[in-house]
């Protein structure tokens, strides 16, 4: 076995972002990233692009890791000595470096390197940009055509790749390419995620897991599946080289290093730091800030605390953190001022969290009462859940389209009358979003107001509005309806954002956090949910509604959805997964999102009252 410490791609990458980071991995420390294996092997349909891209390069070899670096890269090797052979999931170890390849094309003494990325770019106009003397997409247009920041990690990846592989076959020449998902094309298939199987894999203590999918279609099916691009990005590997090379030699370096003699680079990104667990002082991050990392309220918690930088262009928290501090209260009021003294609405969130935070007060604007008394009755409150898959769940569409799957109201048909819930899910294998649409629009019709938190739901109705004439023809009541949508939404995000303020909100304003810091100090609040929900439904200060949400046990995991990521993934579990031909299992899944998105629309509904009970107090009516 391999027992030194070993710097993988995905090691390098996590050390690009964060040194710190590399070490608290390889120490073993805990990280919060919500990581549910079954579900982050349906992300994106990420799964299905590999499966795709192996059917694409037909007829190589699979190689299953052994848990043993060194002899997966000398079988690696010893294959390798064949002059025309392809490979999956191939093993490179060079010194401390190491790699798993997506596919190898060797042909005599080239060899192909095609890392298979689930991002989508647009190929044609790539092409396009490429045959008329551009840089193509990749590329910043201006002079000197530097790699445009959210492809750096690709390429930066891909690199490292090349590097590892040069060192391990000397002598070699190493083409790099990308295969991605293209957004210039459309599926020629439905139900395009039938055609691909997820691979259970089984432990010798009899659990199982999930480690890959295989493309079942056929080849005319495979033909008809042309949504991948392969890009030579020859010119970008060769401009990162030094680059990464220098990283991956000090990275290397850091793998045994004690964390006495490194440096943490203390600052506004340490705010989503995956090693910010609890108990707190057991973590990395408690570790890299010191005594610093319990202050509370912290400094990190700030609204958008990356804006606001100290007098010599530092980041105010990397200023502080170097004077021994990390208090909210730390941050002067004065560094929040534009240089000619006045403060941008940015600023005045800022400046709001800033001093009722330290007072521990309640702040609402004199015109919310205006607002919200501008509202008609009937009022709907509706919540939208879409699922975007790298490879279109039906023909016609790009990849990443928008499946619209699910909706939930909440309806409030007068002053202080009980909310009535509606809702929609899909559970068809057919292009679901005119449904969705005319579901929704038999509920909130033609002129009710309609709220909302986000320009969310009014974008995916926008983007269904521009896409649905691939499907079907022309429907202008459609077009009509939701350009009418326009007038009639109230986006109660914006009354979070400069309209009220609550300490428990600290830098958040999504409707989870608004209703999580009300839940606990306004009995009235639970008082009505209790009333509009279930008797039986357990009310209490400490906990509220969505962390009580219970969980199901779905094919011996225990499963829940509590965010808008984890009902997209849920849906394509319930659609696609493993579960799919599984009544039970389906079942669960499907009450599992229709608890969920309830609770978000019903949310909505407790905060409005919350705040009408709230400027009632604060300015009654003269």
């Amino acid at each position: 076995m391999l027992l030194q410490r070993t710097l993988s791609k995905s090691d390098f990458q996590l050390a690009r972002s964060c040194a710190l980071k590399l070490h608290w991995r390889e120490n073993g420390l805990p990280d919060n990233r919500a990581f549910n294996p079954y579900l982050q092997l349906l992300a994106d349909g990420g799964y299905m692009v590999e499966a795709l891209a192996r059917a694409m390069y037909a007829g190589g070899t699979m190689l299953e890791s052994s848990g043993n670096a060194t002899a997966d890269a000398a079988r690696t090797l010893e294959l390798l000595r064949e002059d025309n052979i392809t490979l999956y999931q191939a093993t490179f170890l060079a010194g401390r470096r190491l790699v798993r390849t997506d596919i190898i094309e060797k042909r005599g003494n080239i060899v192909r390197l095609i890392e298979v990325k689930a991002k989508s770019f647009d190929g044609a106009e790539h092409a396009s940009s490429l045959q008329s003397g551009g840089a193509g997409v990749f590329r910043s247009k201006v002079k000197g055509n530097a790699i445009l920041s959210p492809w750096i990690p690709k390429f930066e990846d891909l690199t490292y790749q090349v590097l590892v592989i040069e060192r391990a076959l000397p002598g070699v020449t190493v083409q790099p390419f990308l295969l991605l998902v293209d957004k210039s094309k459309r599926s020629a298939l439905d139900n395009l995620p039938s055609l691909f199987a997820l691979v259970r894999h089984e432990h010798a203590d009899g659990s199982t897991r999930l480690l890959s999918a295989d493309f079942l279609g056929s080849d005319d099916e495979l033909q008809k599946l042309d949504l991948l691009t392969e890009v030579d990005a020859s010119a970008e590997v060769a401009s990162l080289r030094e680059t990464v090379d220098t990283a991956a030699t000090l990275f290397e370096t850091q793998l045994d290093a004690p964390f006495a003699t490194l440096t943490p680079p203390l600052g506004p990104h340490c705010g989503d730091c995956e090693f910010r667990t609890e108990p707190i002082a057991e973590s990395g991050f408690a570790q890299c800030w010191g005594t610093l990392a319990a202050v509370a309220p912290h400094a990190l918690g700030l609204f958008r605390v990356s804006s606001v930088s100290d007098t010599d262009g530092t980041s105010i928290v990397t200023a502080l953190a170097r004077e021994g501090k990390a208090s909210l209260f730390d941050i002067p009021e004065a560094r929040l001022s534009k240089k000619d003294g006045s403060v941008g609405p940015v600023a005045e969130r800022q400046l709001r969290q800033l001093r009722h935070s330290r007072a521990g007060t309640t702040w609402v604007s004199a015109t919310l009462r205006d607002k919200l008394q501008g509202l008609t009755y009937p009022m709907h409150f509706i919540d939208f859940e879409v699922s975007r898959l790298a490879l279109p769940y039906h023909a016609k569409m790009r990849p990443y389209g928008q499946v619209a799957f699910q909706w939930s109201c909440h309806t409030v048909d007068a002053l202080g009358a009980t909310p009535r819930h509606t809702e929609w899910l899909n559970i068809e294998h057919a292009w679901p979003n005119m449904a969705f649409w005319q579901s929704l629009r038999a509920v909130i019709g033609d002129s009710d107001c309609v709220l909302t938190w986000s320009p969310y739901e009014q974008g995916r109705m926008n983007e269904l509005k521009t896409e649905h004439e691939h499907f079907m023809d022309r429907d202008a009541t459609l077009i009509e309806w939701v350009d009418g949508l326009k007038g009639r939404i109230f986006d109660l995000h914006n009354c979070a954002v400069n309209d009220f303020y609550h300490p428990g909100m600290g830098g958040r304003t999504s409707v989870k956090v608004v209703l999580d810091a009300l839940w606990k100090s306004d009995d009235a609040m639970r008082d009505q949910y209790a009333t509009w929900t279930d008797a039986s439904v357990s009310v209490s200060s400490l906990v509220d509604p969505y962390h009580a949400l219970p969980a199901l046990e779905i094919a011996g995991v225990v499963q829940d959805v509590r965010e808008g990521t984890g009902a997209m993934r849920a849906y394509e579990a319930m659609m696609y997964g493993v579960e799919k031909t599984d009544v039970e299992a389906k079942a669960k899944w499907r009450s599992l999102l229709l608890q969920y998105c309830k609770l978000d629309t019903l949310s909505m509904v407790l905060i409005f009252e919350h705040w009408r009970r709230t400027y009632t107090q604060r300015y009654p009516e003269e």
